[in-house]
């Protein structure tokens, strides 16, 4: 019985391991490049996002019926679709949700409805806001006068 020459069987096994070798590197190139993107473009928008300040300015009305919120986005990047929370001295809370944008550099006034019962206080607001689309940047206040000017 003969078999193949010791030379063939080593060009053999050279040809299919850099074949397989070829195989494993294109793939691995791919994978590492959709993933690098993927983490680079994320990473850029909170590189982007690093610098902005959202603040609720110190000029909260409340009402039986509505508080006024004065929203100041600290930064250049627009803030959108901005978010609140309230919550009184009782626990009673309320929730808005806006489809609005907050340029960079600017102060916004949103009249937000919310119907607390008389005589309870408004002691907590959280405001939040998508910066760059995925970066969520938020604001609390617990102390603020109730100047309703």
């Amino acid at each position: 019985m003969k078999g193949i020459s010791p030379l063939i069987a080593s060009v053999l096994l050279i040809a299919f391991t850099l074949g397989v070798a070829t195989i494993i590197g294109t793939w691995l190139a791919s994978v590492s490049k959709t993933g690098t993107e993927t983490v680079g473009g994320t990473f850029g928008k909170e590189v982007n996002c690093s610098g902005v300040v959202m603040d609720i300015v110190d000029a909260l009305c409340h009402h039986t019926t509505n508080v006024t919120v004065m929203i100041h986005n600290i930064g250049s990047m627009p803030l959108t679709n901005p978010s609140f929370y309230m919550r009184t001295t009782n626990q009673t809370t309320c929730v808005s949700n806006q489809t609005d944008t907050i340029p960079g550099g600017i102060i916004k006034k949103y009249e937000i409805n919310c119907s607390f019962p008389s005589g309870e206080i408004l002691n907590f607001v959280r405001a939040s806001a998508l910066c760059g689309e995925t970066v969520s940047i938020y604001a609390e206040k617990s102390a603020f006068s109730d100047s309703c000017s």
